[in-house]
């Protein structure tokens, strides 16, 4: 069994039209290497206005409602229903904003996947996953939907930068399943839905768990102890320096001023207006 590092319930914070849960936050990027945070978060009409980005990729799963997404790259409206998934590449460098219809909310996953720095030059570029057409495993009680990378044979077809995988979990209560591990990757594991136990340990929605890096392959084992919805991600570090400061993720702190100041004199997008 693939060792657990920590334990955490991740709690609701409410505000600006927004209830949300950092599942993972941004404390120290090493330690989340590849990853940079991860958001449980529902939130109404226009709470996001047109944003940057830059130096990596936003991972978003739908959970409830929907949501169009309108950017720089492709200057229309992509459309996410629930159960939808995106991987938008920001790389050199994107303007976007995501917004649910007016009157409603969507709740969403988004997960920050840092990109290498020689990936970081990468023009952006959108792929979208949706729900019917990602892939299912079929496993005793239950099924496992693979968004992205590989999971026991069973594989996204979502091309990757940052090798990593991001898959959903559902068991009917009683039973068991053992979700295999890459070696050398740092893995997490959330709780959407249900009471469960990870390698023995009682858990339930919304906590958490960080497993230690091992140098082979190992296997978390999931137990139903009533139904469970549970989100698995797991990802191959890049090892290199991380400066991240509000939407840019970088390997300087002279990337990020230079960023920042990119932005504010318009030449972000190379000098192309948004």
């Amino acid at each position: 069994m693939l060792p657990i590092h920590t334990i955490q319930s991740i709690t609701l914070q409410r505000g600006d039209g927004r209830n949300l849960r950092y599942v993972l936050q941004l404390r120290d990027p090493m330690d989340n290497d590849p990853f940079i945070i991860l958001a449980d978060d529902k939130f109404a009409h226009n709470t996001f206005a047109d944003h940057p980005h830059k130096g990596m990729q936003t991972v978003t799963y739908v959970l409830e409602g929907s949501l169009t997404h309108y950017d720089s790259k492709t200057g229309g409206g992509v459309r996410l229903a629930e159960g939808d998934f995106q991987i938008m590449t920001a790389g050199r460098g994107i303007i976007h904003n995501e917004n649910p219809d007016p009157g409603e909310e969507v709740r969403v996953l988004q997960l920050w996947v840092n990109l290498s720095s020689d990936n970081k030059k990468q023009p952006s570029n959108y792929q979208d996953l949706p729900h019917d057409s990602a892939p299912v495993k079929a496993i005793d009680g239950g099924q496992v939907t693979v968004f992205a990378g590989d999971v026991d044979g069973t594989t996204s077809p979502l091309a990757l930068l940052t090798p990593f995988i991001f898959a959903e979990v559902k068991l009917e209560k009683g039973a068991r399943y053992e979700f295999p591990v890459n070696a050398g990757f740092n893995t997490y594991l959330y709780g959407l839905d249900g009471e469960f136990s990870i390698n023995g340990e009682a858990l339930k929605a919304f906590d958490t768990v960080h497993f230690d890096i091992t140098e082979n392959e190992d296997v978390i084992v999931i137990e139903a102890t009533e139904d469970a919805t549970i989100v698995v991600f797991s990802g191959e570090p890049i090892k290199e320096p991380v400066i991240a400061q509000g939407p840019f993720v970088m390997n300087t702190q002279e990337e990020i001023n230079e960023a920042f100041a990119s932005y504010r004199n318009g030449t972000f997008l190379e000098g192309v207006p948004y």
